[in-house]
């Protein structure tokens, strides 16, 4: 009973505190003499009843609180009527002569329902803000147990992880050791771009036009015979690396090495389309190379083009080769060859035959002095020829003797242009027919191993470009050809980058061109030489602008346009690099592509803006790429070139001035 007691009165004790608090007050205000100013003490509970019972108890208890005290005054003003010898029903009299003390218990009451709603509902809001703080206090204890632990797991994760990182790393480090052992390896035994090649998974087997050529040392085999291999080893590489330099330097891929001799190609990897010129040049410095170290050993060098199969060959144990009639064809020439001399098949010739000077094989033998003294004889009436070319006589003349050294080809071309001058000339016709009937004869000769006949060429040098006459006439040659022996710069640093789109010999003809130009005009020596220097290094910019677009036989597009453009500054960074970084050159080399009108480039300067000697340079520079053999086009006739320039000077482009002094130094 007892432990019910304190149940009970435990889980209502707010309530009991409550009717206390208002017992205790309403016994207070009876025997308090100043009622009204008591009245405030209602609060106390209507504010505990907020506090403690929520809004809606505080309200209740405000009203009940009212209820008491209007209870109350109607008690009270009953007694006073009783005693005033009124009714006590009537006691609302007394009530209505008290307004002020009406007035006061209206106020008060609404203030005090007021005061303990207003403090339930600020109650209520705060305890329930108070429950959501809790909760989310709660919920954020959670969290914080949550990513403490997820923080044990990322930290254990993370030493998992940089330890694996440390093995990672230095597993790619011992992997990089060994790429770069086995570069290493690679690069020491194959063409540095193969090997980057073979790396990428870039090559395969295709079939592609491209030039082999084969060289060896005369009588090494007996030299080496008796003698310790490890002085053999020290010639032969002392050789090699010669060799190897010449071959990359002209873009070839050494094959393989063959006892004293190598196998190289040309147009592989890379598929460079000036593939014959690259092998061509290449032999002939490889013969120069040779005679400058005075060799012990006369070197022989073969050369054939054609279509052949180039890749990776065989099946465990690959070797980047080439396979097809050109590579025995090579060889054949190669083991043929004259001592110190280069021999190459019709078809590298006849894709060459512009640049390089050749002879035709036609036996064996010693050539026969008559045949010395008769060649020279064709060289004179040749030039007369250019003078007279409508002769038909001296035509006929010149066929009769090279039919008569066996040059039957040479005899049907200048038969051919007699023909055209007389076509009912007898005389002609058959001269023509019998040189034609007697050309395989005469002109391709017995190659061992191989069943046809084949015509077969030795080549001399390249083209002197200051000796085409139909480009440069006697008088200009003879007043200017010393120039060439003031250049400084060798053809060995140019030639590398003209290989590339057949343009041999045009910064030498364009150097003195710019020369004889400078110097027609008056101008001082420097301006002369620095003219030279520019000609000569104007074009070596084009080595980093792609062979494709160089060798291009159709338009180029507009960013391939741009590319090429871009050869200027490149050759004025070569020019600076070079020593040459002065404003008196690269100022030319800068300019030697503006035009005018302003429609040049690089920079689109106009009239004045572009010095003279760079006017100069480009005049030059014009003339002689269009008078020159292109991949794209055949040589210009001078009088059609000067004349293009004439229309140039007409339509805003070129000077007036430097055209003028052209065609009066070409005349």
């Amino acid at each position: 009973m007892g432990g019910r007691l304190r149940e009970f009165i435990w889980r209502r004790r707010e309530l009991l505190l409550i009717v206390l608090l208002l017992l205790v007050v309403a016994a207070v205000l009876h025997w308090i003499p100043y009622k009204l100013a008591f009245l405030n003490f209602f609060y106390l509970p209507v504010l505990a009843a907020g506090y403690l019972l929520g809004a809606r108890r505080a309200i209740w208890s405000s009203v009940l609180c009212v209820l008491l005290v209007v209870i109350y005054y109607i008690w009270l003003w009953s007694r006073d009527a009783a005693a005033a010898g009124l009714a006590p029903e009537e006691f609302w009299r007394l009530a209505v002569q008290d307004l002020a003390t009406v007035s006061a218990l209206a106020m008060w009451g609404g203030f005090l329902v007021l005061a303990g709603a207003a403090f339930g509902l600020a109650h209520e809001k705060m305890v329930a803000n108070y429950d959501q703080a809790q909760r989310l206090n709660a919920r954020l204890e959670l969290q914080a147990v949550e990513l403490r632990r997820l923080n044990d797991d990322l930290e254990a994760s993370s030493k998992a992880l940089t330890q694996h990182a440390d093995e990672l790393q230095e597993k790619s480090l011992t992997i990089e050791k060994l790429k770069q052992q086995v570069e290493e390896a690679l690069y020491s035994t194959m063409d540095a771009t193969v090997a980057r090649l073979v790396i990428q998974g870039r090559l395969r087997e295709e079939k592609r036009s491209l030039s082999v050529l084969f060289c060896d040392l005369e009588g090494f085999t007996s030299y080496a015979q008796g003698r310790r291999p490890e002085v053999v080893v020290e010639d032969l590489n002392e050789f090699y690396a010669a060799m190897e330099v010449l071959v990359e330097t002209y873009h070839g891929h050494i094959d393989k090495y063959l006892g004293d001799g190598l196998m190289a190609e040309f147009g592989a990897p890379i598929e460079y389309e000036q593939h014959c010129l690259h092998a061509a040049v290449a032999a002939l410095k490889m013969q120069e190379k040779a005679r400058a170290m005075k060799l012990r050993w006369p070197l022989r060098v073969g050369l054939a083009s054609g279509d052949s199969v180039v890749g990776l060959l065989g099946r465990r144990r690959r070797n980047y080769s080439v396979i097809g009639a050109s590579v025995n064809l090579a060889k054949r020439l190669e083991e043929m060859c004259e001592a110190g001399s280069v021999f190459m098949d019709a078809t590298t010739f006849a894709d060459i035959q512009h640049l390089v000077a050749a002879d035709k094989i036609r036996s064996f033998g010693a050539r026969r002095a008559e045949d010395v003294q008769v060649s020279e004889v064709i060289r004179q009436m040749e030039q007369q020829i250019i003078q007279n070319p409508g002769d038909p006589g001296l035509l006929f003349k010149a066929g009769m003797l090279c039919f008569r050294i066996r040059e039957a080809s040479r005899a049907m071309e200048f038969f051919r242009r007699a023909l055209e001058l007389e076509p009912e000339n007898n005389d002609f016709k058959l001269a023509f027919a019998d040189a034609s009937l007697k050309r395989d004869e005469y002109e391709k000769i017995s190659i061992p191993g191989l069943k046809a006949k084949l015509a077969v060429y030795k080549v001399l040098r390249l083209r002197d470009p200051l000796l085409d006459r139909e480009r440069f006439p006697e008088n200009f040659c003879a007043r200017y050809t010393h120039v060439r022996d003031l250049l400084e710069i060798p053809d060995d640093f140019v030639l590398p980058t003209e290989v590339i789109d057949g343009t041999v010999g045009h910064s030498e003809s364009v150097a003195v061109l710019c020369y004889a130009l400078a110097d027609r005009l008056g101008l001082p020596d420097d301006l002369k030489r620095n003219l030279m220097l520019a000609g000569r290094l104007q074009d070596l910019g084009k080595s980093v602008i792609w062979h494709h677009i160089l060798n291009r036989r159709v338009s180029l597009s507009e960013v391939e346009r741009k590319e090429l453009q871009g050869h200027v500054q490149e050759s004025v960074g070569i020019a600076r690099r070079m020593g040459f970084d002065f404003s008196g050159v690269t100022e030319i080399i800068a300019g030697h592509h503006e035009l005018l009108d302003g429609s040049g480039y690089p920079r689109g300067l106009k009239g004045d803006e572009i010095p003279l000697s760079a006017r100069i340079a480009c005049v030059a520079d014009v003339y002689c790429a269009l008078t020159s053999w292109r991949a794209y086009r055949a040589a210009w006739d001078r009088q059609a070139a000067l004349s293009e320039l004439r229309k140039g000077v007409v339509s805003g482009h070129y000077d007036a001035v430097v055209v003028d002094a052209l065609s009066e130094l070409l005349h």
